[in-house]
């Protein structure tokens, strides 16, 4: 790996330091509600400074929006590989998936605020999608492995179900961040038991016949 030198070492600080103060007011705040001026003063740097790593407030959410995805990813992918099979490399990635949200929960709130971003050229947002679809293409990969190995149903899309299970996964979580306290209060549910339940009912739907 070639060796960065002190000015790039300081540039991706800079740049990070500006995600991180972004990320916050967004979450604090919403996306709407959230302007560049704010950010900067929050990250302790000149809105011009802003500018040079940033085209706008659009291109600065959707870097922490990749920021978000690669953290919750890089987690359930570290627990998949403790899996014997398919089945069992998704459920443990499942419930690394409400770990995360346990610990974050902020970032599924951030979630809810992508159809509020402008989709113009953004750079960030091209890397987004560029590892969205490595995402998906990851938990499809899972999917064949546990239909190979007999541990998933054998008539499972392998890649239409990657985006089921994503779609399902980020909007029961990003629901629970939003109304999940009052609605397990109201129904006396413990909001842990309750969350691994319904992952387990998720994970039933692709587990083969026994």
């Amino acid at each position: 790996m070639e060796k960065l030198s002190r000015r790039e070492k300081e540039k991706q600080a800079r740049e990070a330091d500006i995600i991180s103060a972004a990320e916050r007011l967004f979450a604090e705040n919403g996306y709407a509600n959230v302007s560049m001026e704010q950010i900067a003063a929050e990250a302790e740097f000149t809105k011009r400074t802003l500018y040079q790593y940033f085209s706008g407030k659009e291109d600065l959410f959707f870097a922490v929006a990749f920021k978000v995805f690669k953290n919750l990813f890089t987690d359930c992918r570290q627990a998949m590989g403790k899996g014997k099979n398919g089945f069992e490399k998704m459920r443990l990635g499942f419930r690394a998936y409400f770990r995360f949200y346990q610990e974050f929960p902020e970032a599924f709130r951030l979630m809810s605020y992508v159809a509020q971003a402008k989709k113009k050229d953004s750079p960030w947002l091209k890397e987004w999608l560029r590892f969205d679809g490595y995402m998906f293409e990851e938990i499809a990969a899972v999917l064949e492995l546990g239909k190979h190995d007999g541990s998933m149903r054998p008539d499972l899309d392998a890649q239409k179900s990657a985006y089921a299970v994503a779609f399902i996964l980020t909007g029961f979580f990003t629901e629970l961040s939003e109304t999940g306290r009052t609605f397990t209060e109201h129904f006396q549910l413990d909001q842990e038991e309750f969350s691994l339940f319904a992952l387990d009912l998720l994970a039933s739907a692709l587990r083969a016949p026994r």
